[in-house]
């Protein structure tokens, strides 16, 4: 995508945001982008056996620890993609990922006690204390639900898929 799209995208999100009370993943997002992307930028720093050791003879091996290579982090500004795909990535686990966590939830205190516990009629979860705004209340899913966060879901999933360079 080109930068105006990317621009236009980003806003539209934000407003959808702003609009569907989740403004603290704006704000979320905001804040890992003003941090910066890391970028590992030492050769071999991160390989498994440098990290991990050997085993020779069925005796563990461990590496002198002055010769392990230290990684070297640079911070870099975020690109306009990676923002973007950054506020895509959270409203996809906002909208995909803590449904799911909240239906194997209620699936293990049911199922995790055969049934001896009734299916709870709500689920809040408190994100920060401090902040009342910051609360997520789940309640029981009504079909016409489900199928409407499934249809924001695919939207997220190909408009990231577009975003996606190449």
């Amino acid at each position: 995508m080109e930068a105006s799209e990317l621009a236009r995208v980003d806003l539209t999100l934000r407003r959808l945001c702003a609009d569907h009370g989740l403004t603290w993943v704006v704000e979320a997002v905001d804040a890992a982008v003003a941090e910066g992307a890391a970028d590992s930028v030492t050769e071999g720093s991160s390989s498994h056996g440098q990290r991990r050791g050997g085993r020779l003879f069925g005796y563990g091996i461990r590496p002198d620890e002055r010769s392990r290579i230290e990684p070297e982090i640079r911070w870099r500004p975020y690109t306009d993609t990676e923002r973007v795909l950054l506020l895509l990535d959270a409203m996809l686990a906002i909208y995909r990922d803590l449904p799911s966590l909240r239906t194997e939830t209620v699936r293990v205190l049911t199922d995790g006690f055969q049934g001896r516990v009734a299916v709870p009629e709500q689920i809040i979860t408190a994100l920060d204390e401090d902040n009342e705004e910051a609360v997520i209340l789940w309640q029981p899913d009504l079909e016409a639900d489900t199928q409407g966060r499934q249809r924001v879901v695919g939207t997220l999933i190909a408009l990231r898929a577009a975003v996606v360079p190449g």
